[in-house]
């Protein structure tokens, strides 16, 4: 089977939809305007009434490879950023010598400076005028480094394992509508099924499915209502002998 190297992967449509190109806005009344450079290739987004920049690549040449996306933006002296991911770091984002790791791993004990299970490549940037998002449409695994050279110049870079370079950038000006602009691209949260309201017990390392039913029987006992029983990863580690056994036993 030949391997076309030049082909990349997308993230489906099916799972999030694109907007239209036209979108019903004239580009006119936009809030915020796009502008490039063509050699050396370079973008930036301004706010269309003030003319401040939020976006600017012009910070380093753009690198677009198969298996390798760079693409670095200016930022303000120590700016206020937040998002990218379900970390453990600080709420506001580190931005000196910082990377944020976007790669799905299960954190045990979730030390400082983790990646954890959610990956969401957006980010909020809040300044005294006004605040923005930018969201990157990739799912492949990436490094997300903030720094400044020498103590100014400060930049945000994307260095991506692959995909397209698909951006998505969220007006604001407030912070709720920068959330509520956010929504209308990834999508609303899915409704909560009515039993995810009832009480839960979940447990790491349960040693067999023995103790999963006593701990169900002792609800029970205890006339405590259980809704669900979640054992994480332990039911992939019993011995199907103890599965048997013990479902002959809750018989």
């Amino acid at each position: 089977m030949k391997i076309q190297s030049d082909r990349v992967y997308q993230v489906p449509a099916s799972v999030v939809e694109r907007p239209s190109a036209s979108g019903g806005i004239d580009s006119k009344s936009a809030k915020i305007q796009f502008s490039y450079r063509a050699s050396p290739f370079s973008f930036s987004i301004t706010r269309a009434k003030t003319g401040e920049v939020l976006f600017d690549t012009s910070a380093a040449s753009l690198v677009f490879e198969s298996q390798y996306l760079r693409l670095r933006t200016s930022l303000p002296e120590n700016p206020n950023l937040y998002g990218l991911g379900e970390h453990s770091d600080p709420f506001r984002l580190n931005t000196t010598n910082y990377i944020r790791t976007l790669w799905s791993q299960d954190a045990y004990a979730i030390p400082a400076g983790a990646n954890l299970y959610g990956n969401h490549p957006v980010y909020f940037e809040h300044r005294t005028t006004g605040s923005h998002g930018v969201f990157l449409l990739n799912s492949n695994g990436m490094d997300i480094k903030i720094n400044n050279t020498n103590g100014k110049d400060q930049y945000l870079e994307y260095n991506t394992l692959g995909g397209v370079l698909d951006f998505y950038f969220m007006a604001g000006p407030t912070p709720v509508d920068v959330s509520k602009q956010y929504a209308e691209v990834i999508g609303l949260p899915a409704m909560q099924s009515y039993w995810t309201f009832g009480f839960h017990n979940c447990r790491y390392g349960y040693q067999d499915a023995y103790a999963v039913a006593e701990a169900v029987y002792n609800y029970s006992r205890a006339g405590i209502p259980l809704e669900t029983m979640w054992t994480d990863i332990d039911y992939s580690q019993y011995q199907p002998l103890n599965l048997q056994r013990s479902a002959k036993t809750m018989q």
